[in-house]
């Protein structure tokens, strides 16, 4: 160390050498970057400060980057709306769902992620309104997500949109969605990108539950039953079922049958 560093250039490197995390190093260093004396003979040591505090940098980015946000999904499904501020992301949740986000004439209104539940026909879809700052630790709840929603303006918004997807490698089932279609259309397309079908359960005699039991779709009768009870799978007779998949109202079929969406579904055990 050169022996004509200032006063506080010594201080600043006592605070670093002491300092017991990066984010302490890296004020510290810039302190002492600060405080080195402009003559020739510390221009050696002040380049050499600066190449530590870009090393220490780099590593708390890509600390950063690593970082990842998870919600857990409540309900059938879960959704993920992506737009650009001011693209009317949280007028839309609060249209489909439960949610009262803010609502602001402001950019960039959403700091956090906003959650609400979407029924959609007896099925519960969480919605998660994503901020637009695009943060690899946020995008990572839209990585986990069953589908993702493009909320667009105009075709320039969805064209960076679907560049911001492909710089995250987002491959999940895409929703592209006008700030101007219908809520219940919307709801549909949802709905229908999600793969996945309802299933009435009902006991010998009694009427079908009013609850669906969703499932993905292309499910079996040993699927259902599998879901609903393992002694249904270990005791299983035969089935009934109503609906799409039936040739006839309370067709009896077996394990391998395959189900459609909205089929009744009557299981047989003894």
């Amino acid at each position: 160390m050169p022996t004509n560093v200032t006063v506080e250039y010594v201080k600043a490197q006592q605070k670093y050498l002491n300092a017991k995390t990066r984010e302490e190093k890296i004020a510290a260093l810039e302190e002492m970057i600060s405080t080195v004396p402009s003559h020739k003979g510390c221009e050696v040591l002040k380049s050499q400060l600066k190449q530590r505090l870009a090393k220490l940098k780099k590593q708390t980015q890509s600390k950063a980057a690593r970082k990842i946000i998870t919600i857990q999904k409540d309900g059938d499904a879960q959704a993920c709306i992506l737009g650009l501020t001011q693209s009317g992301k949280s007028t839309l949740l609060s249209k489909l769902t439960n949610a009262k986000p803010e609502i602001s004439d402001h950019p960039f209104t959403t700091t956090k992620p906003e959650i609400g539940t979407c029924d959609y026909e007896g099925v519960k879809i969480q919605l998660i309104e994503i901020p637009s700052s695009f943060q690899p630790a946020l995008m990572s709840i839209a990585q986990n997500a069953d589908s993702v929603i493009l909320l667009y303006k105009d075709e320039n918004d969805l064209n960076e949109l679907k560049n911001i997807l492909e710089k995250f490698r987002l491959k999940k089932h895409i929703i592209e969605v006008s700030r101007d279609d219908k809520a219940e259309d919307i709801k549909d397309n949802i709905w229908n990108s999600l793969e996945l079908i309802r299933i009435y359960c009902k006991e010998p005699g009694k009427k079908p539950e009013s609850k669906p039991m969703v499932m993905k779709r292309y499910t079996t009768v040993r699927d259902a039953a599998k879901r609903l009870h393992k002694d249904f799978l270990k005791y299983f007779r035969f089935a009934r079922v109503w609906g799409k998949s039936a040739k006839y109202k309370g067709e009896k079929v077996g394990l391998d049958h395959k189900l459609e969406d909205k089929d009744i579904l009557e299981i047989h055990i003894g």
